[in-house]
């Protein structure tokens, strides 16, 4: 007599053909539901991701703004509304157009970034102190 002995009498992949192995319906619902709502926050937040990006381009622009204006003081003791002048391209800066509003007697300036395409509805504000401030009705905000 064998110790080792079949104790069912069908063999073993025959509970594969008859239904009893494998994931319900059910299970695969609640699998692909779970894949779907992890997606949608992956995307979110990539979405977001790329925005701040953006947002720091506009930073970057005011930064530069505030430099180059600082030079043309220093050599003409004024600031300029002209963002040529300052070697501005606007091809180069795709996601937010610069201007430059001046006041005291070209003393003092306002520079703005206004986003433009896909970053619409962003605008900052930078003066000669050099802080950039995000305005409060921004979309990105």
């Amino acid at each position: 007599m064998s110790r080792f002995r079949r104790t069912s009498p069908r063999p073993a992949h025959a509970d594969h053909r008859n239904g009893k192995r494998g994931f319900t319906l059910i299970e695969i619902t609640i699998v692909l539901l779970l894949i779907g709502i992890l997606a949608t926050m992956a995307l979110y937040t990539y979405r977001m991701m790329i925005n701040k990006a953006r947002m720091t381009q506009a930073k970057t622009v005011l930064d530069h703004l505030t430099k180059t204006e600082a030079i043309y003081f220093s050599d003409h003791e004024q600031y300029t509304d002209n963002v040529f002048l300052l070697g501005y391209d606007p091809v180069k800066y795709n996601y937010y157009t610069v201007s430059v509003v001046l006041d005291n007697d070209a003393k003092n300036y306002t520079g703005t970034a206004t986003g433009v395409g896909i970053m619409a509805g962003d605008s900052w504000t930078i003066t000669k102190d050099g802080q950039p401030v995000q305005a409060d009705n921004s979309v990105f905000r």
